[in-house]
């Protein structure tokens, strides 16, 4: 009788933890709201200035397009950094993805470029576009960042004509040292759990990375795809939830 009792109380345990954490899970999931981070210091190293804005168009996109100059171009006309409003993001990786959106053009390809916070560049990648718009990034593998440095990365495009003004857009990027109770979560959390982590910390790099990972290996996920909407949409990216991603 004690037996079947216990036995009875076990399963029922059981069956709560298990929900418990399911509904974790799928509340995670569904609730990635990316929180910009408070304590750190604004980037040493500024944006824009002198340099031109990039629509990721060729001029011979612009040469078939209807002219209308006071027109202002929405962010799906645009080559746009994955990034939150103020184009500033942290990471704790040495060597982060940078994710960035590609509008419809006849470019050719697309090339990252990453620069030191003198402003000089230290290494650049170029990747072949094929179907555009689509989201696309890269790594540099052979360049670490250093914890508490801030480096500014560009993406310009390649047109096949040879275009003398192949325009461009840019964002950045800190590096700094998690905290040993972060570590600790995120040795015992799943990867939407990490998701949901580095968001609340503000670790921009790594919630859209491991986020759009995830997406990339389940691509039939209603959920991760309701997640990767909140995530985008809490960084005013809405328009381009439904981009393609590329890997």
């Amino acid at each position: 009788m004690l037996h079947k009792f216990l036995h009875h109380h076990f399963a029922l345990f059981a069956i709560a933890a298990i929900w418990k954490i399911t509904a974790f899970s799928v509340a995670g999931a569904s609730a990635q709201i990316f929180e910009p981070p408070t304590s750190n210091p604004t980037p040493t190293t500024t944006i824009g200035g002198g340099r031109r804005g990039g629509d990721g168009q060729c001029l011979k996109d612009h040469d078939l397009q209807p002219k209308n100059t006071k027109a202002q171009p929405s962010i799906e006309q645009q080559l746009t950094p994955l990034l939150p409003p103020n184009k500033f993001g942290l990471t704790i990786s040495s060597n982060p993805q940078f994710f960035a959106y590609i509008p419809k053009t006849t470019a050719i390809a697309v090339e990252f470029t990453l620069e030191n916070s003198q402003g000089k560049g230290i290494a650049s990648k170029r990747l072949e576009l094929t179907t555009t718009p689509s989201i696309v990034n890269v790594q540099f593998e052979k360049t670490p960042l250093e914890v508490g440095k801030d480096y500014k990365w560009l993406i310009s495009v390649v047109c096949e004509t040879g275009d003398p003004e192949d325009l461009f857009a840019e964002g950045l990027i800190r590096r700094i040292k998690p905290e040993s109770s972060l570590l600790n979560k995120l040795e015992k959390a799943s990867a939407i759990d990490k998701v949901y982590l580095y968001s609340k910390m503000g670790i921009w790099y790594e919630a859209i990375a491991e986020l759009a990972n995830l997406r990339l290996s389940q691509p039939n996920s209603a959920e991760l795809k309701t997640s990767w909407l909140s995530l985008l949409k809490s960084s005013r990216l809405e328009p381009l939830a439904n981009i393609s991603l590329k890997n």
